[in-house]
C-alpha cells in the first residue's frame, strides 16, 4: 500500500513540473539576422545594450554571384546571364547543327547600340568586325559549353563567327586622310614606273608608279607582313596592317620599331575602312581573286596577290614584292638564300628511289572546338611540300583534301598507316612536351611505330610556327631533313640556320635574336 501511495506521489509532481515548463518561455535557436522586410522599418540605431549580429557566411548567395557576373561588354556596359535570359531565348538549326541563345539585335539594343561597326573580341584575343546594318534576326549569340557566348551569324564568312565573344566594341571612324588643297600642299615623291606584273591570283597589275602607302590584309595577313619586312623599304611605305588575333603582330614588333604608328584594323574591316587610308596598293594571300580584292579594285585600289604556299610561288612573289618597291636586288638577294637551301636539300635525296624514302606522317594537333583533333594537310599546301622536298614520302596522300583545307583522320586510319616518323604541328595555345607525353603514354598511340621507336616529334616554332606559308617555311623543311634523315645532312646545323635566317633576311643582330627569337625555339621536342 505504501508503494502504491508512494507511486501516486510522485506521478502527481512530475505531472506538475510539466504543467511548469510549458508556462516558461522557450529557449531561442540562434540564427542570423535577417533584414527588415518591406513592412518593417528598419531601426535607426542598434540597442546600446546587444552586440550587432555576426553576418553569416553567403553560402547561399553564391549562385547569385554567379549570375551576376558580366558574361559580356557590351561598348563598356556589362551583361550578365540574368540579363541574357530576360531576352527571348532563341534555338535554331544552321547546317545540321543547333544553336540555342539570343538574338545578336537584342542584345547590342540592351546596351543602347543601335549602329556602326562593331568588334567581336573573343577571349583569346582573336577579333573580327560585324555591321548592325549586317545582322539580322537569325544573327544570334549562342550559349556554348564554357559558360560564354558564341556570334553566329548565318550568310557571313566562317571567319566572322566568333567563339568565347567576351566584349563587343563599338568601332571608332577611322580619321579620313587629308584631301583637295591639305593634300596637295604635301610633297609627292617622284617614282620610277610604269609597273606590270603577274600575280599569284594570275591576275595583270599595273602600276603607274611604285606605291608609297601599302596596306595589308586578308587571310593571313602576318604571313605576307614577314615576307614584306625582308625589304627595307617595307618600314618607309606600310601605313596599314589588318591584325587577326591579339599575337598576329608578336614578331612585326620585334623588326618593326614604328609598328605603333601604322594603323592596325581589327579582323574582316570593309572597303570604306580600307579606302579611309588612301592606300595605292593593298598586298593580300590568295591563289584567286578575292570578294574584298574584287571591291577595291571597283574604287580604284590596286591589289597584289602572294601565295607562298609552294617555292615556286614564293619565288615569284618575292620577285613582284621587289618590283612594287622598287629593290629587285633584295629580291635576287631573298631568292639566293632560299635557293641555295633548297638545293642543299634536294643533293641530300638525289640518289634515293621511292622504295628506299622514310614513310612520314605530318598532323595539326589541336583542340580548337573542345575536343582533341588531329588532321593532315592538303596535297597542295606547305606542310606536305616541306615533308616531300626533305625526302619524305607523305603516307597521307590518298585521304587529304586536293588543294585546300586540312582533312580529320582518326587514330584507326594512323594505325594502318603506321608511319616511320610522326611529326606534330601542336597548337599554339598546347604544351608540346605535355602533349607528347599524353601520347605516348596512350596504349593505342604507344602501339604505332614511330612511337614504339622514338620517332614522334613535335614540330618546331620561334614566335610563328615553321610549318606555315611563311617565310619560315625553309627552317621547316631543313630541320625535318634532319629528322627524317640525320646522316645525309649532318652537316645542316638547325642553330645556325636560325641565326642566319634572320640576321640577313630581317637585319636582325645576334644580341637581338638571342633575347627575342632563340628562347622560343625548341628544336628537339619528342
Amino acid at each position: 500500500m505504501l508503494h502504491r501511495t508512494s507511486f501516486l506521489v510522485l506521478a502527481l509532481l512530475l505531472v506538475f513540473g510539466l504543467s511548469l515548463s510549458a508556462c516558461q518561455a522557450p529557449t531561442p535557436t540562434l540564427v542570423p539576422t535577417q533584414p527588415p522586410t518591406v513592412e518593417e522599418a528598419a531601426p535607426t540605431e542598434a540597442p546600446p545594450t546587444e552586440a550587432p549580429p555576426t553576418e553569416a557566411a553567403p553560402t547561399e548567395e553564391a549562385p547569385a554571384e554567379a549570375e551576376a557576373a558580366p558574361v559580356i561588354m557590351v561598348d563598356g556596359k556589362p551583361l550578365t546571364m540574368t540579363d541574357l535570359n530576360a531576352l527571348e531565348q532563341i534555338t535554331t538549326e544552321i547546317e545540321d547543327k543547333s544553336y540555342t541563345g539570343v538574338r545578336f539585335l537584342d542584345v547590342i539594343e540592351a546596351a543602347g547600340v543601335t549602329a556602326g561597326k562593331l568588334v567581336m573580341i573573343a577571349s583569346d584575343g582573336y577579333s573580327s568586325y560585324v555591321d548592325v546594318a549586317d545582322l539580322t534576326d537569325e544573327s544570334l549569340l549562342a550559349y556554348n559549353e564554357n559558360g560564354r557566348l558564341n556570334a553566329v551569324l548565318p550568310g557571313a564568312s566562317r571567319s566572322q563567327w566568333v567563339q568565347d565573344l567576351i566584349e563587343l566594341q563599338v568601332a571608332p571612324e577611322v580619321e579620313a586622310q587629308p584631301t583637295g588643297a591639305e593634300a596637295e600642299a604635301k610633297p609627292v615623291p617622284t617614282l620610277a614606273g610604269p609597273i606590270e606584273l603577274t600575280d599569284a591570283a594570275g591576275q595583270t597589275l599595273k602600276l603607274d608608279s611604285l606605291p608609297q602607302r601599302i596596306v595589308v590584309m586578308g587571310r593571313g595577313p602576318h604571313m605576307v607582313l614577314h615576307l614584306l619586312y625582308m625589304f627595307p623599304q617595307a618600314r618607309e611605305r606600310l601605313v596599314g596592317i589588318e591584325s587577326k588575333s591579339a599575337t598576329s603582330n608578336d614578331f612585326a614588333s620585334v623588326v618593326d620599331p614604328d609598328l605603333n604608328t601604322r594603323t592596325v584594323l581589327a579582323a574582316n574591316p570593309g572597303p570604306e575602312q580600307i579606302a579611309a587610308l588612301k592606300p595605292d596598293l593593298v598586298i593580300m594571300r590568295g591563289i584567286a581573286t578575292e570578294p574584298m580584292g574584287e571591291s577595291l579594285s571597283q574604287i580604284g585600289i590596286p591589289v597584289l596577290y602572294l601565295w607562298m604556299e609552294t617555292p615556286e610561288y614564293f619565288m615569284q612573289d618575292v620577285e613582284n614584292l621587289g618590283a612594287v618597291l622598287g629593290n629587285p636586288q633584295r629580291a635576287e638577294e631573298i631568292k639566293s638564300f632560299y635557293q641555295t637551301r633548297l638545293d642543299r636539300l634536294a643533293e641530300g635525296i638525289a640518289d634515293m628511289s621511292e622504295g628506299e624514302k622514310s614513310r612520314v606522317l605530318l598532323l595539326e594537333y589541336n583542340d580548337r572546338s573542345g575536343e582533341v583533333a588531329v588532321r593532315v594537310p592538303a596535297k597542295s599546301w606547305i606542310q606536305t611540300v616541306e615533308v616531300e622536298t626533305a625526302g619524305g614520302a607523305p603516307v597521307w596522300l590518298e585521304s587529304a583534301e586536293a588543294t585546300d583545307g586540312w582533312t580529320v583522320v582518326n587514330l584507326e586510319q594512323i594505325a594502318v598507316w603506321d608511319p616511320d616518323k610522326i611529326f606534330l604541328v601542336i597548337w599554339y595555345t598546347l604544351d608540346p612536351e605535355e602533349v607528347l607525353a599524353t601520347l605516348k603514354a596512350d596504349a593505342k598511340w604507344g602501339a604505332l611505330k614511330a612511337v614504339r621507336e622514338d620517332q614522334l616529334y613535335g614540330f618546331p616554332t620561334d614566335i610563328f610556327g615553321w610549318d606555315s606559308p611563311d617565310p619560315r617555311w625553309i627552317l621547316g623543311m631543313q630541320w625535318l631533313a634532319t629528322r627524317i634523315y640525320p646522316d645525309r645532312f649532318a652537316d645542316v646545323d638547325m642553330t645556325d640556320q636560325v641565326y642566319a635566317f634572320f640576321e640577313q633576311l630581317y637585319g636582325m643582330d645576334r644580341a637581338a635574336i638571342d633575347a627575342e627569337i632563340m628562347p622560343k625555339v625548341n628544336l628537339d621536342v619528342h
